[in-house]
């Protein structure tokens, strides 16, 4: 069984929409999972109590307002009742109808690709065919996307104090598992994730603040300087999950593969920052 945790945003408007459909596809793919909402933003609380699962109002913040990491993984071990756990961002559902974590090798972190779709309803779970009517992209968001993160209990103890919904920290976590000799697993075929698209409207200063500003930078220096220079993602899987089991994936030319995506999305984030720029002078 498994115990799923996440630190939402305030469930208002369109995040509070996307919200209530993750959370409700969790509950629809893992039935009898244990799901716990980190926080005291408007509404966590409302639908907590709607949707009977647990809630952790008290977390603890960064200087400047960003929840810790650190605070919500070490009450999450301590509060699941169930030795697999997950970490997810709070605008992912899950398509899986099955799966099998008790299988999976000890210790292990399993992390996965999801695909982009404009969802601005609320979805009817009780519609037999929910999964197929979500509209997402057939490419993925790529390797670097790190939405959700199963692990065993007690993986990551001794977490330093990364800010949530900033960078670099998720790379880090892949980074930790595999140095702590754990097996790293590329879930998204098994997953089938899908990352509903929303603005950064809660953030002064949008995505540029969540990737760039202070809160960020701090993520970077406590990640270190190899966890910067090389990414970890899911392209350092060793092993992939889908329905036909656990396989074995390559590793050749990791590095090259990482410079080439990288080069890359850093080329078409400056062209659309100068497109975008060149709209705003008009």
């Amino acid at each position: 069984m498994l115990t799923l945790f996440t630190v939402p945003k305030a469930f208002e408007g369109h995040i509070g929409t996307i919200q209530n459909n993750a959370i409700r596809s969790w509950l629809s793919a893992f039935p009898g999972a244990q799901v716990i909402l980190f926080g005291n933003e408007s509404g966590i609380a409302e639908v907590a109590s709607e949707l009977q699962i647990d809630h952790v109002p008290d977390i603890t913040f960064s200087e400047l307002g960003a929840p810790l990491l650190d605070h919500v993984f070490n009450t999450a071990d301590s509060l699941a009742k169930y030795p697999n756990l997950c970490f997810i961002n709070s605008d992912i559902i899950f398509r899986v109808e099955q799966l099998e974590l008790d299988s999976l090798p000890r210790p292990y972190l399993m992390i996965g690709e999801s695909s982009d779709a404009e969802v601005t309803e609320r979805i009817d779970f009780n519609e037999a065919g929910w999964r197929k009517n979500i509209n997402a992209e057939q490419s993925s968001r790529g390797p670097f996307a790190l939405d959700f993160f199963f692990y065993n209990q007690g993986l990551f103890k001794g977490m330093p104090p990364f800010r949530i919904g900033r960078a670099r920290y998720d790379n880090w976590l892949a980074w930790k598992a595999l140095r702590q000799g754990a097996s790293l697993i590329d879930g998204t075929d098994a997953l089938q994730a899908v990352h509903q698209r929303h603005d950064y409207g809660h953030l002064q200063g949008g995505r540029k603040e969540a990737y760039r500003g202070a809160d960020a930078k701090a993520n970077e220096k406590l990640a270190g300087l190899w966890c910067y220079l090389y990414l970890h993602s899911v392209q350092d899987a060793r092993w992939g999950l889908s329905s036909q089991g656990l396989t074995k994936k390559p590793q050749h030319f990791r590095f090259v593969r990482q410079w080439r995506q990288r080069t890359w999305g850093r080329l078409n984030e400056v062209a659309t920052r100068l497109r975008n720029d060149r709209v705003d002078q008009q």
